[in-house]
């Protein structure tokens, strides 16, 4: 069991470094989890790069749909924020770090799980402090 952030599940739909690694979490049975905020992040991710123009239209129309496809099967476990907005706003703090990255720390804390991350930023940041926090492989290092 893991807890994932929305930098990983996005790459399930995303051509980005990492993106392979994180598709072997999908074929991988264990049980991932996240707060419920990864929903509304995974679909900004995939519309950003829509609007960049990193992919078509159409696929990021597709991709959105794969996401909620997703979400509807229990590819991963929800977990409501607001069980997690204490911890995750005493874990900004404390990390000077983005209060949404903070509620996935607090969403592993909460479960006793290690969280995976693609963020090289926040896994500097935070794992100092809580070495469950992983970099997914494939994903440089800052």
């Amino acid at each position: 069991m893991t807890v994932i952030d929305a930098s990983v599940a996005a790459k399930w739909y995303l051509p980005e470094a990492g993106s392979d690694e994180a598709a072997r979490l999908l074929a991988n049975p264990q049980r991932l989890f996240a707060p419920l905020l990864i929903r509304i992040e995974v679909t900004a991710a995939i519309l950003r790069q829509y609007r960049k123009g990193e992919i078509t239209e159409s696929r990021a129309v597709e991709a959105c749909d794969e996401w909620l496809r997703a979400l509807a099967d229990d590819t991963v476990t929800l977990v409501p924020d607001d069980e997690l907005f204490a911890d995750g706003r005493r874990l900004a703090q404390e990390l000077r770090h983005p209060f949404q990255d903070c509620l996935y720390l607090a969403c592993a804390n909460r479960l006793s799980l290690p969280l995976l991350t693609a963020d090289p930023k926040f896994h500097k940041r935070a794992s100092p402090a809580y070495p469950r926090v992983q970099l997914l492989a494939g994903v440089q290092a800052n």
